[in-house]
């Protein structure tokens, strides 16, 4: 079975992306497994190993918790070709996991951080009632309370250097992937990452993309977003973050790579 990974900071789009590909019959698809239950600290408690990894793929594709499965199950082949599975988390792990020989292929999604902070800044369940945007914009103290999160302008700029770095070592097989260009034009975007897959754009991914695309929920988590996230973030601090010199320069690093 392929497998293929995808990562990207909270509020980056990676939702939306993973159930692009579950969209399509020949592929298996799992939400944030290492945030489950179920397989909670899986490489901490047994090693990141080429074993370890076939494990964890196969217990994957066996899953069972609807978190995991998530709510969105398209009709699916009898036996599924491919194995794909989205973290905004851990990000850490994804150089070691590159260095295996269980993980074919590794997505990452970036999005502009003036964007990614913004829509955590509305994000209920992300930013709770009374905390001060000023104090967390850049290092997100009240969230990133364990090494495993990456929330905020800092943690932005720390995991966009992990996958540029990942990308330069790994160019066959670590896909950068603009989230601004993935909304423009999804289906263009979106057949790249299947050929990297030998997959087709069916008829049933289609038709994900223009309901996705097309319907809009309010609900922060939806991946049915019409519209842009309205920008609500502070001007003073959506200003530093647009213009800040490093983080236009990762930008820029990765455009040129994503094309």
């Amino acid at each position: 079975m392929h497998t293929l990974a995808i990562f990207g900071c909270p509020r980056s789009g990676t939702s939306w992306l993973g159930q692009l590909y579950n969209a399509h019959e020949a592929v298996q698809y799992r939400y944030q497994p290492l945030f489950a239950y179920e397989f909670k600290d899986w490489f901490g408690r047994h090693g990141l190993t080429d074993e370890t990894l076939a494990r964890f793929h196969a217990m994957l594709a066996q899953a069972q918790s609807d978190f995991v499965l998530t709510e969105l199950r398209p009709p699916k082949l009898p036996q599924p070709s491919h194995l794909v599975w989205k973290e905004v988390r851990f990000h850490q792990l994804m150089a070691p996991l590159m260095e295996r020989q269980g993980l074919d292929r590794l997505v990452y999604l970036y999005r502009r951080p003036e964007d990614v902070l913004n829509s955590w800044y509305q994000a209920p369940k992300e930013f709770r009632a009374g905390q001060d945007i000023y104090a967390e914009y850049l290092y997100a103290p009240s969230k990133n309370t364990d090494p495993s999160e990456f929330n905020g302008f800092a943690k932005w700029k720390e995991s966009m250097q992990m996958a540029l770095a990942l990308q330069a070592r790994h160019p066959g097989r670590v896909r950068l992937v603009s989230y601004e260009r993935l909304r423009a034009e999804p289906l263009v975007e979106l057949q790249r990452l299947f050929d990297d897959l030998g997959l087709a754009v069916t008829p049933q991914v289609r038709q994900f993309i223009a309901r996705s695309t097309s319907r809009h929920d309010e609900d922060a988590y939806s991946v049915f977003r019409r519209e842009r996230t309205p920008m609500r973030l502070p001007a003073a601090i959506a200003d530093e973050v647009t213009h800040d010199h490093e983080a236009l320069a990762l930008l820029a690093r990765a455009d040129a790579l994503a094309v």
